[in-house]
């Protein structure tokens, strides 16, 4: 099954520790998919091995199953979700 990715800005990359926590706080029938089982996660990528004062990466996606278990932890987390 292909995943659904929903870039995050790169302004937002030293949130990403506070998400990755409000989205293991949130509630298993919001940030695991009804449908497939899955959980829905961010990921981060292209990975810098002298990020200097920035994040160690240079991209950060969240990650999950389907479209409706992406869109429902994107909301959850505050972000406008533009999925079409």
């Amino acid at each position: 099954m292909a995943k659904m990715k929903k870039p995050i800005d790169p302004r937002d990359f030293t949130a990403i520790p506070r998400i990755k926590d409000f989205i293991n706080a949130l509630p298993e029938n919001v940030r695991v998919c009804s449908e497939h089982g899955e959980p829905v996660y961010i990921s981060e990528s292209d990975l810098s091995l002298n990020p200097g004062a920035g994040p160690p990466f240079g991209k950060a996606d969240f990650i999950a199953c389907c479209e409706p278990a992406l869109k429902k932890v994107v909301t959850a987390v505050g972000y406008v979700s533009d999925l079409n």
